[in-house]
């Protein structure tokens, strides 16, 4: 019978093997066993966002305010209309994984990739805000793009119009705090509400520039951009011009027409 010898090489390599196998075996127990509260965390922070934006405070806990007020719902974004989904799944949508799969994307045409994301998911979900009656009061439209060091995340909300923006928010970025990180700050956001989509002639209105017009023809239309930031804030509005005047065109035309 061979004697085992745990200070020879093959010992050692052994014991350390048996060692690995053992870690590997209790971290994928804790990925699993982790799986469910980790996804939990991912939804919570998802309503949060949205009832950010969606005009109602939280009242007991988020998953109930959010399903009192919030629906779900999928759009074709070349058609602009609603895919027929449940809500849930349209919830759980993941358009960022998506946006990779061939099966799902489509490429964004070089002269309208002002986001610079190259592709997208050929569905998005939005996210219909209502009143305890059932009236829509505002649509929620999850937007990104790539800004200095990092790609941007937000939901923006929209009136029922379909032309007047009502709130936005950012849930995911890497930029600098304290300059590209203010678009974070309540107050830089609080100066997109009200602003225009487009402008009464079609043509696109919303736009972050310097030196924004405040009093003349660009009031409606215009937000200063941030300070010290500047391609930070060339980033965001190239992202929600893409995602405003091109990508949600049809849906937002379609609301406007009371088509959906």
């Amino acid at each position: 019978m061979l004697k085992f010898n745990k200070d020879s090489v093959f010992g050692t390599f052994t014991v350390i093997i048996g060692l690995c196998l053992v870690c590997s075996v209790l971290v994928s127990s804790a990925v699993v066993a982790l799986g469910p509260f980790q996804q939990a965390a991912i939804n919570n922070d998802r309503q949060v966002n949205i009832l950010r934006v969606s005009g109602h405070d939280i009242e007991g806990t988020v998953a109930d305010t959010y399903n009192q007020y919030i629906e779900a719902r999928l759009v074709d974004l070349d058609t602009g209309k609603y895919v027929d989904v449940s809500s849930e799944e349209a919830a759980a949508y993941n358009f960022q994984s998506l946006a990779k799969d061939p099966n799902y994307n489509t490429a964004i045409p070089a002269d309208v990739d002002y986001a610079k994301m190259r592709v997208r998911a050929k569905n998005m979900p939005v996210f219909l805000a209502k009143n305890a009656e059932g009236k829509v009061e505002r649509y929620i439209l999850p937007f990104y793009g790539q800004a200095l060091w990092s790609t941007v995340y937000g939901y923006v909300a929209v009136a029922p119009d379909g032309n007047t923006i009502k709130a936005v928010t950012f849930y995911s970025h890497g930029e600098t705090p304290g300059l590209g990180g203010e678009i974070d700050n309540p107050r830089w956001q609080a100066l997109w509400v009200d602003k225009k989509i487009w402008r009464e002639d079609g043509s696109d209105g919303f736009v972050i520039t310097k030196g924004a017009d405040h009093v003349g023809e660009g009031k409606d239309y215009e937000v200063d951009a941030l300070s010290g930031a500047t391609l930070t804030a060339v980033g965001v509005n190239n992202a929600a011009h893409y995602w405003l005047h091109v990508a949600y065109k049809p849906f937002l035309e379609n609301v406007r027409k009371g088509e959906i």
